[in-house]
């Protein structure tokens, strides 16, 4: 039995590209997405995105030890189904200072250094909670990548 069906595409229309430049071009640099903080339609958990990343806020303490307000919490089916998934950030997880201006998100038993304040604007953090600690404890804490 012969079908009587044409294909739907022609040998003419056909573009050829390699897999690399397939993969580069479905590939989204989530990143830009960096400092929302993200929640479903559904409401539930509320996330940070953090270098490319969606990290779990666990609780309200931790949101409100870190930003400045509820406002401004985007709803996104969209980035919550496809940014990949980071660590969940740690429950009380602060912002603090040592002697230095340096402002660090402390997290996951590290220091993550926010380079400047356009950074902490960004990411919405709360310059009324930043703790100030001895030097010492700054120092000893591991050193994790930058926040932005």
């Amino acid at each position: 039995m012969t079908s009587n069906l044409s294909p739907i595409h022609s040998g003419e229309s056909r573009v050829i590209a390699s897999e690399n430049q397939v993969k580069d071009a479905l590939e989204v640099n989530w990143a830009q997405y960096d400092g929302e903080r993200v929640i479903a339609s559904n409401g539930g958990a509320i996330y940070l995105v953090k270098n490319g990343q969606l990290q779990w806020i666990p609780d309200p303490t931790t949101y409100n030890n870190l930003f400045v307000s509820w406002n401004g919490v985007v709803v996104s089916d969209y980035l919550i189904n496809n940014i990949p998934h980071g660590p969940t950030l740690t429950t009380g997880a602060i912002l603090a200072k040592g002697s230095s201006a340096t402002v660090y998100l402390i997290t996951n038993n590290q220091k993550q250094g926010i380079p400047d304040m356009a950074t902490f604007n960004k990411f919405y953090f709360n310059s009324k909670t930043i703790v100030t600690l001895p030097q010492i404890v700054i120092d000893f804490l591991l050193t994790g990548p930058n926040v932005g």
